[in-house]
């Protein structure tokens, strides 16, 4: 233990006094659960996240980067290391692309797009979270994803490296990217667009928002989806749909709930706490399994 206080008090003598101890993680997250994080850093500008990146890792310090705060559950315990909440949020347009820093909220990025008058990004309205999330867990909604356009990206590599990378980097699947195992970072990324008219553009992104205000909650506290779409046969089935034949929206564990519209989407009530949650979605898992002989593998990314 007084090893660990060591290096968290070089950690803050290197960084400086905005580096916090001691950090309630659940009001960073938007289903507002989970602990304390040992040591809590905001930063705003790309060399201030890779300063706190090779720092953590020069002494050995456990590190999660946060965005938004969305998928993810944290753990009633916390996380013993380094959260670093990335607000690097620049976005530019350069043409048909744009380029914008892994902070950046998609929503704005989304907006950027239709104020150029640029298409491709319209499926992503009204999705959580930032870039650089959405990059490493390959987000979409309506069949389509990130990756598909992605040009490439600047990341910091394990090896304390700034590359610059190619979409077939990231090696996309649903839902996953190669960093989720590599632990590479994405400092900034590039999306390529194509010229489009800005009224079409504008009404298929109020219509994709439409769709999700049906089935999304937007006062709820919730991580979005909690399980992903299983693959079966080559077809993707919706777990919703699955979730929903076996009585999920009746379901309740404390204050972990089911949404009402949606049986893939967990809430918060209140009070939940991260072991509420996880007991939930092992019942639901365990009915899935024995009504379908289907294995539901979590979307949200479990912390600490």
């Amino acid at each position: 233990m007084e090893k660990k206080l060591r290096k968290y008090g070089d950690f803050a003598k290197l960084l400086g006094p905005a580096v916090k101890i001691k950090e309630n993680l659940a009001k960073w997250t938007t289903l507002k659960i989970g602990g304390d994080s040992d040591l809590f850093y905001v930063v705003r500008e790309p060399q201030n996240l890779i300063r706190a990146v090779l720092t953590a890792r020069k002494l050995n310090i456990p590190l999660f980067i946060l965005g938004r705060g969305s998928n993810l559950l944290v753990s009633d315990k916390g996380f013993k290391g380094l959260v670093v909440r990335n607000n690097c949020r620049k976005i530019e347009v350069d043409g048909n692309w744009i380029i914008c820093q892994s902070g950046a909220l998609l929503k704005d990025v989304v907006l950027t797009a239709k104020r150029n008058s640029l298409a491709g990004l319209e499926f992503a309205a009204g999705i959580w979270g930032t870039v650089g999330g959405a990059v490493c867990g390959n987000a979409g909604a309506f069949g389509q994803s990130i990756g598909d356009v992605l040009k490439g990206a600047v990341v910091l590599t394990t090896s304390g490296d700034i590359k610059k990378v190619e979409n077939d980097f990231f090696e996309f699947g649903y839902r996953k990217s190669k960093l989720k195992r590599s632990g590479d970072i994405v400092l900034s990324a590039t999306l390529k667009l194509r010229k489009g008219d800005r009224k079409n553009i504008e009404q298929k992104m109020k219509k994709n928002l439409a769709q999700r205000k049906i089935r999304v909650p937007e006062k709820e506290n919730s991580a979005g989806c909690y399980f992903k779409n299983p693959q079966v046969d080559g077809k993707t089935i919706p777990a919703g749909k699955l979730l929903e034949q076996v009585g999920a929206k009746k379901l309740r564990v404390g204050d972990a709930a089911i949404y009402s519209k949606h049986a893939n989407i967990m809430i918060n009530l209140g009070k939940a706490r991260a072991k509420d949650v996880k007991s939930l979605a092992d019942i639901l898992r365990k009915k899935v399994k024995r009504r379908f002989n289907i294995d539901l593998e979590e979307e949200v990314v479990f912390v600490g």
